[in-house]
């Protein structure tokens, strides 16, 4: 019968990304007071449009960020995102772009 042994001290694992290619990053957030649209243009420069990540957060303690959130557009200078119904909150996004 084989037995396995480990070492006494287990290493946590290490999430990251490591690349050889310039990366383009841009994290920021989008106020909505009442409204179902936010637009917000980038400080940064990107190469094409980049791809974009966002959530719903209620930062009023409203509970009205029980919402969809989607990208109605993109380009390389401002992104623009909707809701599925009004409300009054924030939502956070991320820009990335990897070049090729």
């Amino acid at each position: 019968r084989f037995r396995m042994t480990y070492p006494y001290i287990r290493r946590r694992p290490r999430y990251e990304l490591t690349l050889d290619k310039e990366v383009t990053l841009e994290v920021g957030e989008i106020t909505f007071t009442n409204a179902s649209s936010g637009t917000h243009s980038f400080t940064q420069i990107f190469a094409s449009a980049p791809t974009i990540t966002a959530i719903s957060v209620d930062s009023e303690s409203n509970d009205t960020a029980d919402v969809n959130i989607f990208v109605s557009s993109v380009s390389t200078t401002n992104v623009v995102i909707e809701s599925s119904q009004a409300f009054t909150g924030k939502v956070h996004f991320h820009a990335i772009v990897v070049a090729t």
